[in-house]
């Protein structure tokens, strides 16, 4: 089992290796810091989300809202180190397509 310390080690590694593919390696280090700096604080909201997702009385439109809200965070905190261009490479989206979940929140 790899220790706290490997194990993020090993996560940023990651992270980093998809920013290489989606963003190119010469992405700046500065912005990948900051990326992998957002990118924690993400992982800990996801982490309550599921948390409350679990534990949760509220039915499907209450959960959909919660995740989209996670989401709309998400890209936010993102869209704060990358500029327009970067975000549509970084999430997949083709030009001028804003990032959604396949969630249909009238359900």
């Amino acid at each position: 089992m790899p220790s706290k310390a490997e194990d993020r080690e090993i996560r940023k590694r990651e992270f980093s290796l998809m920013i290489d593919h989606r963003l190119g390696t010469e992405f700046p280090e500065d912005k990948r810091d900051a990326l992998w700096r957002v990118h924690q604080e993400i992982e800990r909201r996801r982490i309550r989300l599921a948390a409350r997702y679990l534990f949760s009385r509220i039915g499907f439109t209450g959960r959909a809202k919660r995740a989209h809200s996670l989401a709309e965070f998400m890209v936010d905190e993102y869209a704060k180190v990358l500029g327009r261009r970067e975000a549509e490479l970084f999430f997949g989206l083709e030009k001028g397509e804003s990032p959604a979940l396949p969630i249909d929140l009238n359900r």
